[in-house]
């Protein structure tokens, strides 16, 4: 649906405010992706939710909701049409063979080099674990470890669906390697995009096409 938000001033040149930055469909496949960030989008957009609101005033929103459109067109799963993962390839992607990839990145490192990328989340689906939960990173300084843990427990207790016990945050998950062709998640872009910025927030975010485990108890907040 189309959303027209009120401008309560002119939009500025550059926003002194953080960006939060969100993508889905890497996999094509993971349709649920898409559901997800439709549930993100109706809450940032919505001009009288209260959530909302205080998102907008706070930060700035770059969103990416179709990074392979021809694996979607072609109805691929996880490939793109050259047969890559293009998940594999934040690490040094090409401009020629992983042109979305590679596009996301520089904008990611411009953000981060004005000082303003605040959180990078990429959207998935799960076909086999139940729930909605996020892949984090192992990171080695205790103080951002807690910063990196502490946004998924906050969304947990804003989210009755999202499972923090189910999250992972191991040093085995961001080294894993594929059953087929043995590439290594290092190259995912959660593990690559915290390597090159450093900023402790980088998560994949992951969700069963149809069930989870459990409901939380929510606190109203306003």
């Amino acid at each position: 649906p189309e959303v027209k938000l009120k401008k309560e001033h002119a939009r500025p040149m550059i926003f002194k405010k953080p960006t939060i930055f969100f993508s889905a469909r890497v996999h094509p496949g993971e349709v649920a992706a898409s559901f997800v960030l439709n549930g993100i989008l109706s809450i940032i957009t919505d001009p009288d939710n209260l959530y909302g609101k205080v998102l907008r005033k706070n930060f700035v929103f770059k969103i990416v909701p179709l990074i392979n459109p021809d694996g979607v067109s072609r109805g691929y799963y996880r490939l793109d049409t050259n047969g890559n993962n293009l998940n594999r390839f934040y690490g040094e992607p090409k401009l020629e063979v992983h042109p979305s990839i590679y596009a996301i990145k520089k904008v990611l490192m411009q953000l981060k080099e004005i000082g303003k990328l605040c959180i990078y989340i990429d959207l998935h689906a799960h076909a086999a674990r139940k729930g909605c939960f996020m892949f984090g990173n192992a990171l080695p300084n205790i103080s951002q470890q807690i910063e990196n843990l502490a946004l998924p427990k906050v969304i947990s207790l804003n989210s009755e669906d999202f499972d923090f016990n189910q999250c992972n945050f191991s040093e085995n998950i961001m080294n894993a390697k594929d059953k087929n062709g043995g590439l290594s998640r290092e190259g995912s872009g959660r593990v690559s995009i915290w390597k090159v910025t450093g900023i402790p927030n980088s998560y994949t975010l992951e969700c069963h096409y149809t069930i989870g485990l459990s409901k939380n108890k929510l606190t109203s907040f306003f």
